[in-house]
């Protein structure tokens, strides 16, 4: 009996840890089958599995924090190129680098100031080991984004807060 008694009340988090992970294995979860209110964990295989089947696509890949200024600035920037941009061509993947712990504080944070971005969380618990996928030399400077070409090679890192017009530049130069 004290087992069960002990056992009702994880059923609420382990449902949850039941669903992360189901999110997080989920393959080519694209910005438009992404519930925005979702805030999905994201380690190094998915990562991987998230860039591969978003070739063809030119692929933003932006990594933000809610305690980074800079970020937060660049953030409606970044859903302005979304919605002017042809899905079929490009996809804006969002990456918080925030604490895997905190992934419901961080949910709250982006219903309240960015609820149309859909975006991951790192659930990595270094951050260096989901940025490896991408940049084995990343000097955990943030923002930072990376634009992927149609063929996913990373063509261009962009750090610090840009104006939009670099990101079309770039997204230009990249094939979009």
């Amino acid at each position: 009996m004290p087992v069960l008694d002990c056992a009702l009340p994880l059923r609420p988090v382990l449902w949850s840890v039941i669903l992360a992970s189901l999110l997080a294995s989920n393959t080519a979860i694209s910005n438009g089958g992404q519930d925005p209110a979702l805030l999905v964990p994201l380690d190094r295989g998915a990562l991987r599995q998230e860039l591969d089947a978003s070739q063809g696509r030119v692929v933003l890949v932006n990594l933000w924090a809610t305690w980074c200024t800079p970020c937060l600035r660049e953030i409606p920037d970044l859903l302005a190129l979304e919605a002017e941009l042809p899905a079929g061509d490009f996809r804006l993947l969002a990456i918080s680098m925030d604490d895997p712990y905190s992934v419901d504080w961080v949910t709250e944070f982006k219903a309240r100031h960015f609820p149309a971005l859909a975006s991951y969380i790192n659930a990595e618990p270094d951050m260096d080991a989901l940025v490896s996928t991408i940049d084995p030399v990343w000097n955990e400077t943030l923002p930072t984004s990376y634009i992927l070409n149609r063929d996913g090679e990373v063509v261009r890192k962009i750090q610090g807060k840009k104006p939009i017009e670099v990101f079309r530049e770039q997204l230009i130069a990249a094939g979009l």
